[in-house]
C-alpha cells in the first residue's frame, strides 16, 4: 500500500458511523460571543476517488454566488425538508452541484461538525465514489472542479493558522498549501481534520 493508501485506511477507521445522531457529534470552528447560537444546519460531501490515484473532488464556488463566491469547497449545502441528515443531504447536493449520483458513493462515515462565521453547522460525510466518474457541473453553482492529491491534503506540514479580525474580534483560521488553488476557511479545516485522523488510531481532537 502507499502513504495514501494507508492513511485513507486509518481515516475511515476513525469515523463515526453515518447514522450517529447529530448531538453526539463534537463540534469545532467559530465560536460566538453571543450565549444563544443557532447555527443552520449545513453538510458537505467528502467524495474520495481510488484511481488513478487516491484524490478528493472539490469544487471552486461560481462567482455570482451571494456567499462564499470563488472560494474552494466540497459540494454541499443546507438542510432541507423531510430529508436525512446528514447523508440524505450531502448525497443530494453532490448529485445537483456536480453530478454524482448518489448511487455511485459508498457512505464510510462522518466527522465532527464545524460552525461557521456566516452561522452554519457543516457536517462533513465522507464517501468513496464508486466505477467511472462522469462530472456534470452546475454552472449556477460551480465555476471549476478539481482533485486534490489525498497524499496532499493529509499532509499535516501543508496547513498554516492565520488571525483575521470579524466584528471587532480575532479569530483563528486555516489556509491549505495547494498547487491548484488557495484553500481555507471551513474548506481547510475539514481536510486539516482529516489529516489528523489519518494520523491516528482513533478519533483525534477537531480543531479549534
Amino acid at each position: 500500500m502507499t502513504d495514501a493508501e494507508n492513511g485513507l485506511q486509518r481515516l475511515f477507521s476513525a469515523l463515526f458511523p453515518p447514522h450517529t445522531p447529530l448531538e453526539s457529534l463534537p463540534v469545532a470552528g467559530f465560536k460566538p460571543a453571543a450565549s444563544v447560537w443557532r447555527p443552520r444546519l449545513a453538510a458537505v460531501l467528502v467524495p474520495i476517488v481510488l484511481e488513478p490515484e487516491p484524490g478528493l473532488i472539490l469544487t471552486v464556488r461560481s462567482h455570482a454566488l451571494k456567499s462564499h463566491a470563488g472560494q474552494v469547497a466540497f459540494p454541499g449545502g443546507g438542510r432541507d425538508d423531510h430529508e436525512a441528515f446528514p447523508v440524505g443531504t450531502a448525497l443530494r447536493e453532490a448529485e445537483e452541484e456536480v453530478g454524482i449520483e448518489p448511487g455511485a458513493v459508498e457512505v464510510i462515515g462522518l466527522t465532527g461538525c464545524f460552525d461557521t462565521i456566516s452561522a452554519y453547522r457543516i457536517v462533513p460525510v465522507v464517501g468513496v465514489v464508486r466505477g467511472a466518474l462522469q462530472l456534470r457541473p452546475c454552472p449556477r453553482e460551480v465555476l471549476k472542479v478539481f482533485r486534490l492529491p489525498v497524499a496532499d491534503a493529509l499532509d499535516s506540514q501543508a496547513y498554516r493558522q492565520h488571525q483575521v479580525r470579524h466584528r471587532r474580534r480575532e479569530y483563528e483560521v486555516l489556509s491549505m498549501r495547494s498547487a491548484r488553488w488557495p484553500v481555507w476557511g471551513a474548506t481547510a479545516s475539514i481536510l486539516a481534520h482529516l489529516s489528523q485522523l489519518a494520523g491516528t488510531d482513533g478519533q483525534a481532537p477537531l480543531p479549534d
